[in-house]
C-alpha cells in the first residue's frame, strides 16, 4: 500500500509539473475548446447572444463599434482560431489585434452582409496567410499566457476602461499614487 501511495504521489507531482510547464498550451487548447463549444451550441439554437457579447467587448477594447450580427459568426471563428495562438505566445496580443481589426475591416468592405460565410477551415487558412505574409513567429523570449495572467496579479497596475468611464461619470479622480504608475 505504501508503494502505491508513493507511486500515486510521484505521478501527481510529475503531472502537476508537466501541467505547470505546458500551462500556456493547456490554456490555449481549453480556450479554443470552450469557444468552439459555445459557437456550436449557439449555432444549434440559432442565437448569437454570447458570441455577440464577447465580440462587442473585444471591439470595445479596440475602440471600435460592435460588429453587425451578420459578421459575428465569422469573426468569432477568427477569435477562436487566434485564442490558442495568443495563449502560447505564437502570436502576440498586438499582432492578434491587428489581424482581428484587418480581418474585420476587409469583411465589412468585401462582404458587409457576411455572405458567403467562410467556414472555420477557411478562416484558419486566412489566418495562416496572415501569419505567413507578416512572417509571424514566436519570439524565443515570449512566454505564453499563464495562470497568473488569467487570475490577475497582486499590484496589477492597469487602469481599465470601466474605471475611466466610472471616474468620468461620477467626477471622482483616479488615484494613481497606489498604482505604481511609472
Amino acid at each position: 500500500m505504501k508503494r502505491f501511495l508513493w507511486g500515486l504521489l510521484l505521478l501527481l507531482v510529475v503531472c502537476g509539473a508537466a501541467g505547470w510547464y505546458w500551462q500556456s498550451q493547456i490554456i490555449g487548447v481549453a480556450g479554443r475548446w470552450y469557444m468552439s463549444r459555445m459557437a456550436a451550441r449557439e449555432d444549434r439554437s440559432g442565437s448569437l447572444d454570447e458570441r455577440r457579447k464577447l465580440l462587442a467587448q473585444m471591439n470595445r477594447y479596440m475602440l471600435m463599434p460592435p460588429p453587425d450580427d451578420a459578421l459575428v459568426p465569422e469573426l468569432f471563428d477568427l477569435t477562436t482560431q487566434l485564442s490558442a495562438r495568443v495563449a502560447t505566445g505564437e502570436i502576440s496580443l498586438n499582432w492578434a489585434a491587428y489581424i482581428y481589426t484587418a480581418y474585420q475591416r476587409d469583411l465589412v468592405q468585401q462582404r458587409p452582409d457576411g455572405k458567403p460565410r467562410r467556414s472555420s477551415d477557411e478562416v484558419a487558412a486566412q489566418l495562416a496567410q496572415y501569419v505567413q505574409f507578416f512572417s509571424l513567429q514566436k519570439r524565443p523570449d515570449q512566454r505564453g499566457v499563464t495562470m497568473g495572467d488569467l487570475m490577475g496579479k497582486e499590484g496589477d497596475e492597469v487602469i481599465t476602461l470601466d474605471e475611466i468611464e466610472e471616474s468620468e461619470r461620477t467626477g471622482k479622480e483616479i488615484d494613481l499614487r497606489n498604482r505604481g504608475v511609472h
